[in-house]
């Protein structure tokens, strides 16, 4: 056994290396750290994780079925009521306007914003709306016989990380915050209904387990061999099937139950990631030189950044709302940039200089990341709010546009990285030809 090997031994814990179990739907291959483990058998509200790395492996729900399906169908129907009456109302100096909720879009495609005016109706509309379609359409596939369940099952995976109306219901908190000091806000029915639609929303996700719902979808596919739990899928000559979970053998290239092709590790992809981390650095530099917000008063125009809307803030005495936008715009894109290239470092150490801990930084990073949206977000809601034509309008910069384009890169260098190449040993096991950049 090689130095490497050994490592992976020791990192698998309490990992007992058993009897090889012929039975793949009972055996897990962790999609972060790639070691193979048997699933116990779980009761309603139990989950598994991972023994090395923590990462969710699987979790059982009650009633599957049901509960997704009225989640889902009630969130689709709060989402309708979101967009059928008014929103928020906003009164100042003698003059009012009211925002709808379809305004957060509409309004900046008005104002010739069109790639941003789609980018916010996308992540907080389109996206979500779709997600809960899915969510519907593949529970009832369990008990009709519907076409396409394993594309609709991809589309929803694939979709889930760019639903962003959490982030947004905090842009509005921030956007009255902001302005309640110069002006009366007025919550419409509408506002309720959307944030009774983002519970529901995250709580459709929370009922629904990726690897219970494939199961249901298609069968387990058996493995020609048998695996033994403690040891990683490296080793045993198995890779993961990160669409619908299933074990492949490693000399096979797709997947025999989603029909996707599977790899050993994703391509290129520390070279992906850097490219992607490089091009958000370059951004990040006009996106805070560049104004994000352009307020027009009494024929007046003041060109706000990112900074300066952050000391605006704390000098009027809104400190939480300053701390969070320091957080969400300045520390957090920053952070993850720093911590992003920190990890494509460590894959080119070796396996014993690799801190433990490095995977669950990474799924923070990879969590936390979405959330700078927000002040993209409060930028939009500020627009489709404060329209007094000379009295006081406010614009957006081109500045929120570089910055939504910051975001999005750093979120897809953290889709390109490979968390499993932090396990993984740089040398040549059992005639598998590995390399952490390749």
């Amino acid at each position: 056994m090689t130095s490497a090997e050994s490592v992976i031994t020791e990192f698998a814990g309490s990992a007992t290396l058993a009897e090889p179990l012929s039975v793949p739907a009972d055996m897990a291959l962790c999609g972060y750290c790639d070691l193979v483990q048997h699933l116990p058998l779980l009761n309603a509200g139990e989950k598994a994780c991972c023994q090395r790395c923590g990462h969710h492996l699987d979790a059982k729900h009650e009633q599957p079925v049901l509960r997704p399906v009225l989640y889902a169908g009630a969130a689709l129907f709060m989402l309708l009521l979101a967009n059928l009456f008014p929103f928020v109302s906003m009164y100042a100096a003698g003059n009012s306007n009211e925002m709808n909720f379809f305004d957060t879009s509409s309004v900046l495609f008005k104002q010739h914003h069109q790639w941003l005016a789609i980018l916010i109706w996308l992540f907080i509309q389109a996206i979500p709306a779709t997600c809960m379609a899915a969510v519907i359409y593949l529970k009832l596939g369990l008990i009709y016989p519907l076409p396409a369940l394993t594309w609709v099952a991809r589309l929803l995976y694939m979709l889930k990380p760019w639903s962003m109306v959490d982030i947004f219901l905090m842009g509005l908190i921030i956007s009255f915050v902001k302005l309640v000091a110069d002006a009366d806000i007025s919550l419409g029915l509408s506002f309720w209904a959307f944030c009774l639609f983002c519970l529901l929303h995250l709580r459709a996700f929370q009922v629904i387990d990726r690897r219970e719902l494939w199961s249901k979808i298609a069968p387990y596919p058996e493995l020609p061999f048998a695996l033994r739990p403690g040891r990683t899928g490296l080793r045993q000559q198995v890779k993961l099937c990160q669409v619908c979970t299933a074990l492949v053998p490693l000399s096979q290239n797709q997947c025999s139950r989603c029909n996707t092709k599977v790899r050993l590790r994703q391509p290129a992809s520390i070279q992906n990631a850097i490219a992607l981390l490089l091009a958000a650095t370059l951004l990040y530099i006009p996106a805070n030189l560049l104004p994000i917000m352009r307020t027009v008063s009494f024929g007046e125009t003041v060109d706000s950044t990112i900074i300066s809307g952050l000391l605006l803030m704390w000098r009027d005495g809104a400190y939480p709302v300053a701390i969070i936008i320091l957080i969400a715009s300045v520390i957090v894109p920053v952070a993850k940039v720093v911590i992003m290239f920190w990890l494509c470092y460590l894959t080119r150490l070796p396996i014993y200089r690799r801190q433990r801990y490095s995977t669950q930084v990474y799924k923070l990073v990879d969590w936390v990341g979405r959330w700078s949206m927000v002040d993209v977000l409060v930028v939009a809601i500020m627009a489709a709010l404060v329209r007094f034509d000379l009295i006081m309008s406010v614009y957006p910069g081109i500045g929120a546009l570089v910055f939504a384009a910051v975001v999005i890169l750093t979120m897809l260098a953290a889709v390109s990285f490979d968390p499993r190449l932090l396990w993984d040993p740089l040398t040549e096991q059992k005639e598998v030809h590995f390399d952490a950049t390749t």
